[in-house]
């Protein structure tokens, strides 16, 4: 009996820390930049580092947030971001979601010396390629393609970005079936009969009527990657109404087994630059908010922007003013809620 005991005692101890291993590997694929003193500091709760994310929500202080999805398997590059969103949230305003263009014409800093201009979407692209020797060694670290974007969208609107986070359309239904499932808003009705089944040239038929309704991972996906858009711009707002569900569905769940069904999912298709303890406040703090009370904000060619056509029928977006400044001076005002 007592040597059934003591081989218990070892499998139980030797399955913990398999587990406790592999939950550290999520952690540090999901949080390059996480330590092993917070783990501590979250087993603690021992008080946050002056001038964290943290410690700005904790005091009341306003909090801005780079949310990206990027492309997956079936984009020209699985690295370009189609959906490009700053979260203003905290302190007494309304929180703040806007949204901007991926054709946007911006400077990007990426070599380590001077800018490079492009369209908004391809600046994460640049920061994820480390090996390039022409890019700054800002940016050649596990964050340097989030890293670079904030600094674009940072320079480009004026805002200081706080943190940011980054999801692969790919990890759409992994992820939200291992939520359970997302409420969605479909705004208007999408009919694409023409949606491919796979690489081989299938097709299928898929229809998503206006209203709010349950989505699961592979429904979600069909939503957010359709190509039958009413505009340019359509595609790049359903992958937002996705986005913020599973971003209202996260801040909703409670522990259980399915934890580490959800951490696969993390790990196959999340990264930022977050450490623990923000994660956990950011959590806390967006549990507080309720979808319908946010601020949507669309930045495009119906405002601030203008169309100019390049070859092959494309475009770009430039400032009307020619110098983002009045961009600027609208966001700072809409994103202190």
């Amino acid at each position: 009996m007592r040597r059934a005991l003591v081989a218990l005692v070892a499998l139980v101890t030797l399955v913990t820390l398999v587990l406790a291993g592999w939950l550290w590997s999520v952690l540090v694929t999901v949080a390059p930049n996480t330590q092993p003193g917070d783990l501590v500091a979250l087993a603690s709760h021992a008080g946050p580092p002056t001038g964290s994310i943290a410690w700005k929500s904790q005091h009341g202080a306003r909090i801005t947030l780079l949310l990206l999805a990027k492309g997956g398997s079936e984009a020209e590059d699985a690295n370009l971001t189609d959906t490009i969103l700053l979260l203003s949230v905290g302190g007494a305003g309304r929180p703040v979601i806007v949204s901007l263009p991926r054709w946007l014409s911006v400077s990007i800093p990426a070599p380590a010396r001077g800018e490079i201009s492009g369209q908004l979407y391809t600046a994460y692209e640049l920061g994820a390629h480390r090996d390039d020797p022409h890019l700054s060694s800002r940016w050649r670290t596990p964050t340097g393609g989030g890293d670079l974007a904030a600094a674009t969208v940072s320079e480009l609107t004026g805002q200081r970005i706080d943190g940011w986070a980054v999801i692969d359309i790919d990890a759409f239904p992994p992820l939200i079936d291992a939520l359970g499932g997302v409420w969605v808003t479909v705004p208007v009705a999408l009919d694409d009969p023409r949606y491919p089944l796979d690489d081989s040239g299938q097709t299928m038929h898929i229809h998503f009527d206006p209203g709010l309704q349950w989505m699961s991972g592979e429904r979600a996906l069909e939503y957010a990657r359709s190509r039958l858009s009413t505009s340019d711009s359509d595609r790049s707002s359903r992958q937002e109404v996705v986005l913020t569900a599973i971003l209202h569905r996260l801040t909703s769940l409670q522990l259980g087994p399915g934890m580490l069904r959800l951490a696969a999912a993390l790990q196959d298709g999340v990264k930022t630059n977050l450490r623990p303890t923000d994660m956990r406040e950011m959590v806390g703090l967006f549990s507080h908010v309720w979808l319908q009370d946010t601020r949507r904000v669309t930045i495009d060619d119906s405002n601030f922007l203008r169309k100019e056509e390049i070859s092959g029928g494309a475009y770009i977006l430039l400032p009307r003013d020619g110098t983002y400044s009045a961009l600027r001076t609208y966001l700072a005002e809409e994103l202190a809620g």
